[in-house]
């Protein structure tokens, strides 16, 4: 019987017996696909079986959250076009007629479940999709603070005669395939239905502002109060819900050790206690409302630890109040938690914090009776009372660190600009702080209009003095009569020489430091046949140059260094640990320098096997050379920068990578001890007994996430995979799979260049080695006695613990390498650029420089009166007056292009102690003086000292970095380094080595009585 002649007969059976069949799971068929292969097998003219089925009525992408479990097989994982119809569109078939079909055709299965409704079979074809939001409690926590909140959100097919209850079984089922997540097996999900009309958008908006008061680390919980609970014992189906098309589905999603992330009246407060750490009822929350407790015992156990630390007692003035100092008082000798990025406040903080009067003056409680409630640029006396609260804290309590949350809360509640977690400069955090104080605790309850004069060619002292009144008029306060200064500008027209003077308040002097007059490029060169042996090549060229990057490998003294190679031969990858771009011989130095702002660029001669390669075939893969420190755990640690090699995806096998590989550490290979040597020929043979297992093996990075599975294994949860060597799979399967998948292999080394020696110590020895070789020096080996070598590892465990995070951040180097990879060389001069190098200058030769003219730029001119016309005149700041607390703030960050920023690392020389500041001051009385004073005599032949108490440091480039501070003790007079958390003293011998470094941002000084 042919197919045909089967197909019909069941099909008619497949009708005929469709109610009384115990069939309950049926396929659809493409109607169109249907007519034609029945026209074409009455032809006589059969289809080809590599014809699609079912290809048009599939959605080719849907927006799903998640697939179904299982993933593979799960019927409402096929997704149909919407509006389709049975008898036009498609038809429905039973399993015994679908096999038919099946057993000759390439049939994309999709398959329906049967109900009964009122005695009668219906199929559901179409699925319903609900617009669904995923609320998981992990992945919020990363909104805490202020960022907008984006939920994990899309369709979610389902039937509408599905039961409620089974949906959600299926749900919880789902969620077990979910990597990175831990959830709750049972009775862990809870749907709630959203008002009609209230979008994802504003439900999104709505969690934002619950969370935006939360720290980084604590658990988010939020109200939804007007969604109503879809409870499976009220509803049984889903189409019992009653969901409008388009109303939002909250599913919330219960984490192993985590809270509902959703509070809802149906439910009592649950999670874990502060007092017990189970996960219970919460019934007695503390007032601050970040923890809550089971019992009233619970929350009575844990008020030593929590009440120092709780934000409402930040708030609570007599409590506050109540802070005395004792004498277990930390005396500022306390650290401050950083919450999320907030290192550069902390660092502001600590540094305003030790500025003598304006600490006694809030501790004092003085500024009370200064807050002023009516200035409309001030805060209304919040801000002065958060920062007073936090210092009581800092100076008064009696346990380290303090968490400075509800001045954090205080400061992006009237600053937008530092809400959230991202970093920001501590220069700008002091001045805002500061500025912010001045309004809060301004004495002018109602600022009058001030009409400025002009300068008119009067006497300096007469001009300052009157600005200085208008000035005072509407700003008086504890930070005007020790923080503010005054400067004097002069503008120039540089058509009529016209001269302007006004003399204007200053918070903080601005040093601009001279800048080099030459950009470097740096250069990493690989010699593939030496992998390891890295050469760092320097060059320096004019800033008003901008050459390509070919014009300097072709250069001289650049082409003795990579063996006369042509720029054209050469490969060129910016390269970081996990990130990669092309570039090549005509990419200018102006485009170029963006792409190395956080990578570097390294160089090869390109290999015979990649030149053969056709462009759209070619493919990077990224090598990576790396051990692992337990052989418990899957986690790598680095030991040289990645590589970049490129390969023909159409040819290349998982052996043809492990060939490759080989080839390429050859020269790395032969320096090994207790290694036979490689002589040429019979590699794989060589490899499978010497290096296979034995000193390397490979593995392929894997991109499995949420719900993608591993690209190479096909695992559900895969942490990295083996590349087999005995494996055939092209690579081209891979890219076939996942198109956008970047190809990684890990080197995973399992000895050391000795035999005997550790794997973490691989390069290092190799380096040695090396190093010696090419000096002509033979390594003799050295028996050490038990103490060497018990001294030996100890010295090597301080260097390694001696790495701070600013030496991290201020190396700006490949984050997993132990070391610098290779060796350095001397700098490589062209002949027609002068060596200059970064050099150290002292704080009054910064001083000097900023007193010399600028002429203003384009987007900043200045209106001469007498050319009546806008023009680009010549300025010149110079401190007319200097306040009792002096800040200079160093002019490290300038801006490279229109866009982005870079920083000076000049070593600036600064004084510590009896900083004459006379030379660079025209007026050399205080601002306050100036009904006092002699206007004929400004200045004074007496020395106007200054001693520096307080730095705000930065460490690192943009975009990173870290603050810190030091600061000298108002009580034992010594100085200390605060790095968020950490408190460390500094020994007086080592005061000047440890406070003047490239780092040092913000100074504050002292003037001497």
């Amino acid at each position: 019987m042919s197919d045909l002649v089967q197909f019909k007969e069941s099909r008619q059976r497949g009708i005929d017996e469709f109610h009384t069949s115990k069939d309950m799971v049926y396929n659809i068929i493409s109607k169109k696909w249907l007519e034609e292969w029945l026209e074409s097998e009455e032809k006589g003219h059969p289809l080809s079986s590599n014809y699609g089925v079912n290809s048009d009525l599939l959605l080719s992408k849907s927006s799903t959250i998640f697939k179904y479990d299982p993933i593979q097989s799960h019927m409402w994982n096929k997704i149909m076009l919407p509006n389709l119809q049975e008898g036009v569109d498609y038809e429905i078939l039973d399993k015994a007629t679908w096999e038919i079909i099946a057993r000759k055709f390439h049939i994309t299965a999709i398959e329906r479940d049967a109900t009964i409704i009122n005695g009668k079979k219906q199929v559901n074809v179409n699925l319903v999709p609900l617009n669904f939001g995923a609320v998981f409690p992990s992945s919020l926590r990363k909104y805490n603070g202020g960022k907008s909140v984006s939920l994990i959100k899309g369709d979610q097919y389902v039937s509408r005669t599905c039961k409620l209850s089974s949906f959600i079984e299926l749900l919880a089922s789902t969620l077990q395939t979910v990597s990175g997540y831990e959830f709750v097996k049972r009775d862990g999900i809870r749907l709630y239905k959203s008002p009609i009309g209230m979008t994802i958008q504003e439900i999104e908006k709505h969690i934002s502002e619950e969370v935006k008061t939360l720290g980084t680390y604590d658990d988010v919980v939020f109200d939804f109060k007007d969604g109503e609970y879809l409870d499976p014992v009220k509803y049984e189906t889903i189409e019992d819900c009653q969901i409008a098309p388009g109303q939002v589905i909250l599913g919330d999603f219960k984490e192993v050790q985590k809270n509902w992330a959703i509070r809802h009246p149906n439910f009592p407060m649950e999670g874990k206690c502060e007092g017990c750490y189970n996960f219970k009822v919460l019934q007695f929350p503390c007032d601050c409302k970040k923890v809550s407790y089971c019992t009233e015992e619970c929350k009575k156990k844990d008020e030593a630890y929590h009440l120092p630390r709780c934000e409402k007692t930040d708030s609570d003035d007599e409590t506050m109040d109540k802070l005395q100092r004792i004498e277990k008082s930390m005396d500022g000798k306390v650290g401050l938690q950083n919450l999320g990025n907030t290192c550069f406040m902390n660092s502001g903080i600590q540094c305003i914090g030790n500025t003598f009067p304006i600490r006694e003056y809030l501790l004092s409680n003085q500024y009370k009776q200064d807050i002023n409630e009516f200035n409309t640029l001030g805060t209304k006396g919040e801000l002065a009372s958060k920062f007073a609260h936090l210092l009581r804290r800092m100076w008064y309590a009696e346990r380290t660190p303090i968490p400075p949350f509800s001045l954090k809360r205080a400061i992006g509640k009237f600053q937008p600009q530092f809400q959230g977690f991202q970093q920001h400069d501590s220069q700008e955090l002091i001045t805002y702080l500061l500025d912010g104080l001045n309004e809060d605790l301004c004495r002018i309850k109602q600022k009058p209009y001030v009409e400025r004069k002009d300068y008119d060619g009067r006497p300096d002292f007469e001009v300052a003095k009157e600005s200085w009144e208008q000035f005072k008029l509407r700003n008086d306060s504890i930070i005007v009569d020790n923080l503010y200064g005054q400067y004097k500008s002069t503008l120039r027209c540089p058509n009529c020489n016209k001269i302007s003077i006004t003399f204007d308040p200053y918070l903080m002097v601005n040093v601009s430091i001279p800048q080099n007059t030459t950009k470097k490029l740096e250069i990493q060169f690989i010699d593939p046949n030496l992998l390891w042996d890295c050469q760092t090549l320097i060059y320096n060229y004019e800033k008003s140059q901008d050459p390509t990057l070919g014009q300097i490998l072709g250069s001289p003294e650049i082409q003795d260094k990579i063996q006369q190679i042509n720029p054209s031969d050469l490969v060129y990858i910016c390269t970081s640990s996990y990130q990669h771009d092309d570039t090549d011989e005509n990419d200018k130095m102006s485009s170029l320098r963006k792409k190395l702002k956080y990578k570097k660029l390294y160089i090869r001669k390109a290999l015979q096997s990649e030149l053969n390669i056709e462009k759209e075939n070619k493919i990077c893969i990224m090598i990576h050379e790396s051990f692992k420190q337990n052989a418990q755990y899957q986690w790598k640690r680095e030991i040289t920068p990645a590589f970049n090699f490129y390969f023909d995806k159409t040819k290349t096998t998982h052996a043809d990578i492990h060939k490759f590989i080989f080839d390429i550490h050859v020269g790395v290979l032969a320096t090994f001890e207790d290694l036979p040597k490689y002589q040429g020929n019979n590699w794989s043979e060589y490899y499978e007994e010497n290096i296979l297992d034995k000193v390397y093996y490979l593995e392929f990075k894997s991109n499995q996430n949420w719900q993608v599975e591993c690209a190479f294994c096909n695992a559900k949860s895969c942490n990295d995979c083996v590349c087999s060597y005995v494996q055939d799979t092209l690579i081209e399967k891979y890219i076939q799979k996942e198109p956008k998948l970047e190809i990684e292999v890990f080197v995973v080394w399992k000895r050391g260049f000795k035999a005997a020696s550790s794997v973490d110590e691989l390069f290092n020895d190799w380096l040695k080695h090396h190093q010696r070789k090419q000096a002509g020096v033979e390594e003799l080996p050295k028996q050490l006695t038990d103490q060497e070598l018990t001294q030996e590892v100890t010295d090597d465990a301080k260097q390694q613990e001696n790495i701070s995070d600013e030496q991290s951040a201020q190396k700006q180097n490949f984050t997993t390498c132990l070391v610098p990879i290779g060796p350095a060389i001397p700098t490589i001069q062209p002949t027609n650029v002068q060596n200059v190098t970064e050099k150290s200058m002292k704080l009054t030769e910064c001083l000097k420089f900023s007193e010399q003219p600028e002429q203003l730029d384009e987007e900043n001119t200045w209106y001469c009166n007498q050319c009546k016309d806008h023009v680009r005149a010549f300025k010149v700041m110079e401190i007319y007056k200097t306040p009792k607390i002096l800040i200079f703030h160093l002019k490290r960050f300038k801006n490279s292009t229109k866009f982005f920023k870079s920083k000076l690392e000049t070593l600036i020389d600064f004084p510590i102690e009896n900083f004459d500041i006379r030379e660079f001051v025209q007026n050399h009385h205080l601002p306050s003086d100036f009904a006092n004073e002699d206007p004929q005599n400004s200045k004074i032949n007496d020395p106007i000292y200054y001693d520096l108490y307080a730095i705000s440091n930065h460490f690192g480039g943009l975009g990173g970095g870290h603050y810190t501070a030091f600061a000298k003790n108002y009580y034992d007079n010594t100085w200390y380094n605060f790095d968020d958390s950490s408190v460390h003293p500094i020994k007086e011998e080592s005061v000047n080595s440890a406070l003047i470094t490239s780092a040092a941002y913000v100074l504050f000084y002292r003037r001497r009585e």
